[in-house]
């Protein structure tokens, strides 16, 4: 039965990385770490908004030293070439939800017992996977994008939906450096439209946590106090409420002093700190 549910693991993943087409920067196609049979451990790393899966590639190859079979996909509309491509403004939160749950299916099956662990977004849509997913053992929600700071909280699902029917424009992640913003794979600017999706899935994740107890069996959370963006009292909600049913979750801050990006994870943000963020992010996925 775990051959055929080995197989099965991998059929969905090549399917994913099927589509990788010639527009897809070669180093942001879908990762697919595999020892060629199911292993007791697998791990689905989620990458984060405008970036793509060269971001989590290094976490990655660690586990699969470990022996771990390891997943690392692509987003609709991410990854592309062309850094400035306007393909993304198409991104809607259906789309984001089906490719975490296909990537989730792939990696149940590569593995008896499956972590997901992502960043930002990758934060998000592995807590929706940690409260929908029956097939998740544990989930590592790492600076999960749940709302921004300017923002009110419950201003946010009223903005997703505007936002939709507002004309779509562009934002550039630094107005400064503009398209010379590094690392050179991801995107230098948002469309509105996209970011609605993000702000939709995060609603959901929040709406559905008041609601009922994540089916995860265990979850961990990171936040990063020198968060420059994000609104990490959302996050602290999301808490809460999981616990409030009864869910184990750990959580860990990097202080102030650590003077961190929101971009807690990519070796090649000039801004990154792995040396100091790998191994609690390591620890904190091997529940140690």
């Amino acid at each position: 039965m775990s051959g055929d549910t080995y197989e099965a693991g991998i059929e969905v993943a090549a399917g994913i990385q099927n589509l990788d087409g010639p527009n897809v920067n070669p180093v942001c196609h879908t990762r697919l770490y595999t020892h060629g049979r199911r292993t007791e451990r697998s791990l689905v790393l989620l990458h984060g908004f405008t970036n793509c899966p060269q971001q989590f590639d290094a976490l990655g190859q660690h586990f699969y030293g470990l022996g771990w079979n390891v997943f690392i996909p692509r987003y609709p509309r991410h990854g592309y070439s062309d850094r400035l491509t306007t393909s993304i403004a198409e991104l809607r939160s259906e789309q984001l939800v089906a490719l975490a749950n296909r990537a989730a299916e792939a990696g149940a099956g590569l593995g008896e017992r499956l972590t997901v662990a992502g960043l930002s977004l990758g934060g998000t849509l592995t807590g929706l996977l940690a409260q929908e997913s029956e097939g998740v053992e544990r989930a590592v929600l790492i600076a999960p994008m749940l709302g921004l700071q300017r923002i009110p909280g419950p201003a946010h699902p009223v903005l997703a939906e505007l936002a939709y029917v507002l004309p779509n424009f562009w934002v550039w992640w630094d107005s400064q450096l503009k398209d010379e913003l590094e690392p050179p794979y991801g995107y230098p600017r948002f469309s509105t439209h996209a970011y609605a999706a993000l702000f939709k899935t995060a609603t959901r994740v929040l709406k559905a946590a008041r609601a009922a107890a994540p089916r995860a069996g265990s979850i961990s959370v990171i936040t990063n106090a020198s968060e420059p963006g994000l609104d990490n009292r959302l996050t602290y909600q999301l808490v809460d409420r999981w616990r409030r049913h009864g869910a184990a979750v750990s959580t860990f801050e990097f202080p102030l002093s650590d003077r961190l990006p929101h971009d807690l994870i990519d070796p090649a943000n000039p801004a990154q700190n792995t040396e100091l963020v790998y191994p609690v992010v390591i620890k904190t996925i091997l529940n140690l």
